[in-house]
């Protein structure tokens, strides 16, 4: 993850103009850029996810109408008088604002000796559906295994804990969507009611194995009666 230190400015604190100069160009994808104002076209937006804050903000940065550079401020910025004020900042400090992806970016108070835990734990309190794999394996009534199992033979994905899709997950990092997970599980179950309701023997269901063996190589009871 990259990072640009922004300090606080008057003008930040009175109209939310967070100065962006020292981020350069390179930190933001290039078509973010829009018009001077919103009737001659916006940028692609970025989403800001804010310290504090409860919802995520999607905005472009406008550029100047004489130069056409841009202007180095956010072009939706009401929130960030409602940032200051929650985290009591004042002129002259500093906040972090980092990029997870290319429109993906967060930002905290700086000075808090932040790391990537602190950062991946702030924002997986922030959206309760990616969770790890002991808490699934808890709301679900199942255990670990089953759910690793479920995600090596594809029925559910695998997440960061910003809920980005992902093939390899870094240590201490993976996540499963609850919903997702919820949706299968009721699936699973509609299948063996299907099984019951067909009279079929439970021997033929497999009822009596553990489920990490009923459901070894994806092998669920729904391809009994297929």
């Amino acid at each position: 993850m990259e990072s640009r230190v922004i300090q606080l400015t008057s003008a930040a604190l009175k109209y939310g103009n967070l100065n962006l100069c020292s981020c350069g160009k390179d930190f933001f994808p290039p078509d973010v850029f829009g018009s001077p104002n919103k009737k001659a076209g916006l940028g692609n937006p970025i989403t800001l996810k804010v310290e504090g804050l409860p919802n995520p903000i999607e905005t472009d940065i406008p550029t100047d109408k004489k130069t056409g550079k841009p202007r180095w401020i956010f072009r939706k910025r009401s929130w960030s008088k409602k940032f200051v004020e929650f985290h009591n900042l004042k002129a002259g400090d500093t906040i972090v604002l980092i990029r997870n992806t290319s429109r993906k970016y967060f930002i905290t108070p700086n000075g808090r000796n932040i790391t990537k835990e602190t950062f991946f734990a702030t924002q997986a309190k922030a959206n309760k559906d990616f969770v790890t794999l002991e808490d699934a394996a808890r709301i679900a009534g199942k255990t670990p295994h089953n759910i690793r199992h479920y995600i090596q033979v594809g029925r559910i994905n695998k997440y960061d804990p910003l809920g980005n899709k992902i093939s390899k997950a870094r240590n201490g990092q993976l996540r499963v969507s609850l919903k997702e997970l919820k949706s299968f599980l009721y699936m699973l179950e509609q299948d063996i009611q299907k099984h019951h309701y067909a009279h079929l023997s439970e021997e033929l269901g497999f009822y009596g194995l553990p489920e990490y063996e009923r459901t070894k190589h994806g092998f669920f009871p729904r391809l009994l009666y297929c």
